[in-house]
Parts: C-alpha cells; sequence; structure tokens
C-alpha cells in the first residue's frame, strides 16, 4: 500500500479555535458532555481529547450528506495532521475519501498514517478492498500520465494540424490497448477518451460509460450535465448538476451549469445567483467569470459587468470573440451555450 503522494490540498487551510485555558468549562455541562461521548459506544483509542476535534469527526458524515465534503473532509484532514495516531480518525478519513472520490486524499493518508497500525479482521478486510481500488487507480494515472509525455514530445516536434490528428489518434488507440488490461481502472480510461473524443456523441458516450463506471471519479457529473444541456436535455442536465451540488455545495463547475440552464430558461435573477456563487467558491474554474459576466450583463448590471469585463481582459488579455458576440447582441444566448 504504498502510493505516491499525489495529494493536493481541498482548499485554504481552516482555523479552529481551542477553548481558552482561562475559560473554565462548568463541571454540570463537562459531566454531561462526557456522558455524552461514553453513550456514543464508540472505542476512540487514541482520539484526540479535544471536543472541538471530535466534534469535526463526529459529524463528519452529516456535513457530506449536507453537501459539505471538500469542507468536512479538509477539517478531518487536520484533525489527522493534529493527531497522527488516531487510528479512528485514519479510518474514518480514508473511507470517506474513497467513497466520495477522493482518491489522492485516501491515498496520502494510507501513506502517511495508517501504516504500521494494527488492524481488526474487519478493518484490514475494508482497507484492502480500499487498497486495490486505488492500485488499480494510480496503475491508470501513472500509464496516462506516460502517454500524454509522450503525446507532449510529439506535438513539441510537429504542430501541424494534420499531426496534431495523427498524434491524438495515436492516444486513443494507446488507451484503447489499456482497456483489454482489467487490472486499468475503466472509468479513468473512459474520462481520457471523452476528453479526446472526435465528437460530440464519442464524448458523450464516453462519459457514460465512465460515469456507470464510477459516478464519483474527477468532474464527471458536471460534464455530463453540461452535455445533456448541450444535446436539448434539459431534465437530465439539471438531475446531474444538483446531484454534484449535493455532494459539495461549493462545486464551481456545477454552480455555473446551473446559472446557464436558468439563463436559458428565462430565468435571469436564479442564473445571477447561480453565477455569483460559482465566482465566490472559485473564479477561476472554468467558465465561470465568463457565465458571471454574461448574468451580470442579462440582468442589466452596467457596472457589475463592466468591473467583470475588466477583470477578464485584466487576467486573460481580451475576451473571447464568441462572448463579445453575444454581448454585442449578435448572438443569442441560446446559439451561445447549447453548443458549449
Amino acid at each position: 500500500m504504498d502510493y505516491q503522494n499525489k495529494y493536493n490540498s481541498l482548499g485554504p487551510g481552516f482555523e479552529i479555535n481551542d477553548l481558552s485555558k482561562s475559560k473554565k468549562i462548568p463541571v454540570p455541562v463537562f459531566l454531561f458532555l462526557m456522558a455524552a461521548v461514553l453513550l456514543a459506544g464508540v472505542s476512540m483509542g487514541l482520539f484526540p481529547e479535544t471536543f472541538s476535534d471530535y466534534k469535526v469527526f463526529r459529524q463528519a458524515e452529516e456535513r457530506i450528506e449536507n453537501g459539505e465534503t471538500s469542507g468536512a473532509l479538509q477539517e478531518l484532514y487536520e484533525v489527522q495532521e493534529r493527531h497522527p495516531n488516531s487510528l479512528p480518525v485514519t479510518l474514518k478519513l480514508i473511507e470517506l475519501s474513497m467513497d466520495t472520490g477522493y482518491y489522492d486524499l485516501a491515498a496520502f493518508v494510507f501513506n502517511e498514517y495508517l501504516v504500521g497500525k494494527n488492524l481488526s479482521d474487519g478493518q484490514y478486510a475494508k482497507m484492502m478492498r480500499y487498497s486495490r481500488r486505488l492500485d488499480s487507480y494510480y496503475l491508470t494515472y501513472d500509464a496516462v500520465e506516460e502517454l500524454m509525455a509522450e503525446l507532449n514530445a510529439m506535438a513539441a516536434e510537429d504542430e501541424s494540424q494534420e499531426a496534431i490528428e495523427n498524434q491524438t489518434e495515436w492516444f486513443r488507440g494507446e488507451l484503447a490497448k489499456l482497456h483489454e488490461d482489467e487490472s486499468q481502472d475503466q472509468a479513468f480510461l473512459y474520462y481520457y477518451e471523452a476528453i479526446t473524443a472526435q465528437d460530440e456523441e464519442e464524448y458523450y458516450n464516453c462519459l457514460k460509460k465512465a460515469y456507470a463506471e464510477d459516478p464519483e471519479l474527477f468532474d464527471l457529473r458536471v460534464l455530463l450535465g453540461n452535455a445533456e444541456r448541450s444535446r436539448g436535455k434539459m431534465e437530465e442536465a439539471e438531475d446531474y448538476l444538483t446531484a454534484a451540488v449535493a455532494k459539495d455545495k461549493r462545486d464551481a463547475g456545477a454552480l455555473r451549469g446551473l446559472a446557464v440552464l436558468a439563463m436559458l430558461e428565462d430565468d435571469f435573477n436564479e442564473g445571477l445567483v447561480k453565477a455569483r456563487q460559482a465566482y465566490e467558491a472559485d473564479p477561476d474554474s472554468m467558465y465561470v467569470r465568463d457565465t458571471y459576466l454574461i448574468a451580470l450583463h442579462v440582468n442589466g448590471d452596467a457596472a457589475g459587468e463592466q468591473a467583470m469585463m475588466k477583470e477578464i481582459e485584466d487576467l486573460e488579455g481580451s475576451l473571447e470573440e464568441d462572448t463579445k458576440q453575444l454581448l454585442e447582441g449578435t448572438m443569442t444566448l441560446q446559439e451561445y451555450y447549447m453548443s458549449d
């Protein structure tokens, strides 16, 4: 179970204010809380003694069910860092990370905190199932990474349109060969086949296959939601995007997708609300600034539109040509977004 450290931070750190040593907890309250902990029936072993950390541990699953996945995992990981010998925290963090598709985080915790700990037979069996899943994931991760390196080397030698088409076809052929190996992560391969697809139908079909294999992988729900919208399937698009937001309320891509759907249905105010939420969650996520700009435009917020236009131009140099056309009124929202 020695996985490469490919874990990236889930986001900015959280500051947890410990109880000040100068503030005493009333004895009745303290006794009540201690009784509650005991009645919880959890064998905590070397679990942290602070109530703030215990609360993070106890509420992690509930928060994930409430759409706070990244925040819950981030805070639980910080508890793990403070208490590296706490087996309950380690097991919970791995389990929740695996269940929600945060495989890089699960692998990091495996390597850093699980190795060398004594597990019960049940715990060992579950961790071995996760280990086999991670083995497959990283086997394919490394294989695709090698193919991408070769592809980049080819592109550096010849950047002609014909060469790029041939290189892409080569890459897809290599992915097809990997599919024949049952030990490879099939969802991962379908995902990369989708993003290198030659047409929209193939793109859509590969996304569907990837989703059938592993719905938690990467941003599959967002991509499928946007693909369904491009196909004119608005209800299906909303289902995927709503599911993505249910998993994480701060999924900027999903919020952006819902903003587009709202504007296409002439609910411009809701479109602006969702576009603003996407911008506040992650302004650098793909197309988030452009969608926020358009939402400001269709809502008649001239000052906000000018400010966002300036922000985009400062960062990217200029607006995309089709975005200019929409703002100038020579392209409709349907023309702009139905082929996005």
